[in-house]
């Protein structure tokens, strides 16, 4: 199939508005002419992420992340650009029949690969023994607890007989000994045999639907071993950045606006059978940074579900406090003491899981019933504990009614006056260092410090984004920059016009994207004309051709003074009279177009 013209990857493009495109994935909120967000790919808590409706672009002034919708897509969901040009077209409605959309993704590391090969073999191999003679008894355990094919076939359940099926079969495809030891499927002690033996097993995955690792659980009765044994860590399987379902769940969450986070894997099947498909689970870890990046691709809105028990509602706490913290809206599920989703499933059935479900409480109301539970609220040590506990949740809030609610709330509670409360937020609010000066101020102090040549060049590119005239002013009085990521820029806008008479940025990115050079280069070009394009240049109109110019000549001095030190290199390492004579000749000649 041929592949995809420029003409037909611009009108793919132009076929959807990047604001709506991004609004599937963040939370938009208008900022002036622009929206902004808080950005997915760092660790931010305010909105660093700003999105052009006019120009077609975005870029977050933290990370620096930036680019056009096809830019934006394939950061976010981690695929290759003509897997995000494909799903744009799909977007737009945009006819794509006769054009190669094969997926064009790096290979995975080749270190790692036979790791991701291994567990793919054996969630093949454990599929299949569940559903041969041997498995029978591990298939009828998993009907008798309500797992229907369409269960086992979504949560890919398998079996692990009692013999070492992975190790033989391993054995056989190649892999060396020490491979398999590393993947965590074999073991060796004295001789090699599996790690999983006589169990039921669900698999792990990481967020590309990868296989990972594996939790096997035991089902006869009487069977010897921990009722659940899991993979251990490795190269391919870190807990701290895995959430079990993540990428089944990454949809049902986007579509419901928020995710539930449950203790464990069954309770993520539980919840599946009650027709809640935005759940995930933490992997007996509590959360991390690692996960909070995740979380942030995924939605806003967090409803911790964890175990109704003391260690629980200790997990919930800690991972309330985080997730507040990070920029999460968060919301508590309380269940009875000793009690988790799977066994609510399992006694009161979808309806009696879903009362609990309604049942929201705000992370102060669960602090509040939390922490009145653990203290003796006679006792004035611990009222003053539960009112410094109080008056730090409530200084995250931003909304006037919120707040003015649970100052009530905390003044019942703790019998200390609302004027108190108010006095010590107050307090708090002084003390608080500033958080967030705007991030623009930041960079542009920072540009200050920037040689005056390459000041001058990333401005006359900002001019030259702009304006056609001044692109082709530079091309006969330049036509060179000293910055070689900058030199390039300007060859790729010089190139622009030639076609074109008004810059759109988003298309020129296009131009970029499908050019065959490395996803480096790529990436560090697409970064600058984003950054370039956001340089604030507020100067009248009258003083913008003067600034021009002097761009221009800035630079043009500078081509002279790198030419002349060529010159004197040259000088040093010729030994002709004659040649010698030549280049003082030139270097005279030099001098006089700079006085």
């Amino acid at each position: 199939m041929p592949r995809i013209p420029q003409a037909k990857i611009d009108e793919i493009r132009q076929s959807v508005d990047i604001v709506d495109v991004m609004g599937q994935y963040l939370s938009l909120t208008k900022k002036g002419r622009n929206y902004v967000a808080i950005c997915p790919f760092h660790e931010d808590t305010h909105p660093s992420l700003s999105i052009s409706e006019n120009k077609q672009i975005y870029m977050c002034f933290v990370c620096h992340n930036g680019g056009n919708v096809f830019t934006f897509l394939q950061n976010y969901l981690h695929i290759s650009y003509i897997e995000a040009v494909g799903k744009v077209a799909e977007m737009g409605h945009v006819d794509m029949s006769g054009y190669d959309l094969t997926k064009r993704v790096a290979p995975v590391d080749n270190k790692l690969k036979p790791y991701y090969d291994m567990h793919e073999e054996a969630q093949k191999i454990y599929t299949y023994y569940l559903n041969t003679q041997v498995g029978i008894a591990a298939k009828d355990y998993l009907h008798d607890r309500g797992f229907d094919e369409e269960i086992i076939k979504t949560f890919g359940i398998g079996y692990a007989p009692a013999k070492n099926i992975l190790f033989d079969a391993f054995t056989k495809l190649g892999y060396d000994t020490i491979a398999m030891e590393n993947s965590g499927l074999v073991i060796e002690s004295h001789q090699h045999y599996d790690r999983f033996s006589d169990r039921i097993i669900f698999p792990l995955w990481d967020e590309q639907g990868r296989v990972v690792g594996f939790s096997g659980r035991i089902y006869r009765p009487n069977q010897e071993g921990a009722k659940y044994m899991n993979s251990p860590e490795s190269e391919i399987f870190i807990k701290g950045q895995t959430l079990y379902n993540y990428h089944n769940a990454l949809r049902p969450a986007r579509e419901a606006g928020f995710v539930y986070i449950n203790e464990g894997f069954m309770d993520v099947i539980a919840m599946h059978r009650a027709k809640h498909d935005n759940c995930i689970a933490l992997m007996g870890t509590a959360l991390t940074n690692g996960h909070v990046r995740m979380l942030k691709r995924m939605t806003k809105k967090i409803v911790l579900c964890l175990d109704g028990d003391a260690a629980g509602q200790n997990a919930a706490m800690k991972s309330c406090d985080f997730l507040v913290k990070n920029g999460f809206e968060v919301r508590i599920i309380l269940l009875p003491d000793g009690h988790d989703p799977d066994e609510i499933f399992k006694t009161d059935g979808k309806d009696g899981l879903d009362r609990l479900l309604r049942d929201e409480l705000t992370p102060f109301d669960f602090l509040m019933l939390f922490e009145s539970g653990r203290l003796d609220l006679r006792n004035y040590d611990d009222r003053s504990k539960l009112f410094d506990r109080g008056v730090e949740v409530i200084s995250q809030m931003t909304d006037d009614k919120q707040i003015d609610d649970c100052v009530t709330k905390l003044s019942n509670l703790t019998q200390f006056s609302r004027e108190i409360i108010l006095n010590h937020l107050q307090n708090k609010q002084i003390e608080k260092p500033q958080e967030y000066a705007p991030v623009v101020r930041q960079i542009e102090e920072t540009r200050m410090l920037v040689d005056k040549y390459i000041q001058a060049e990333r401005n006359l590119l900002f001019y030259m984004l702009n304006d056609k005239e001044v692109a082709e002013q530079y091309k006969a009085k330049a036509g060179f920059m000293y910055n070689d990521v900058y030199r390039v820029v300007a060859s790729y806008i010089v190139d622009y016009y030639r076609k074109n008479n008004v810059m759109d940025e988003a298309n020129l990115i296009d131009r970029i994207l499908s050019d065959r050079i490395s996803e480096q280069k790529k990436n560090i070009l697409v970064q600058a004309i984003v950054e370039i394009s956001n340089i604030q240049l507020p100067l009248p109109a009258s003083n913008q051709q003067d600034a021009i110019r002097d761009y221009i000549k800035t630079i043009g001095e500078n081509a002279i003074e790198l030419k002349k030190k060529q010159l004197l290199d040259q000088f040093q390492h010729v030994l002709d009279p004659k040649q010698q004579a030549a280049i003082l000749q030139e270097i005279n000649e030099l001098k006089k177009e700079t006085m």
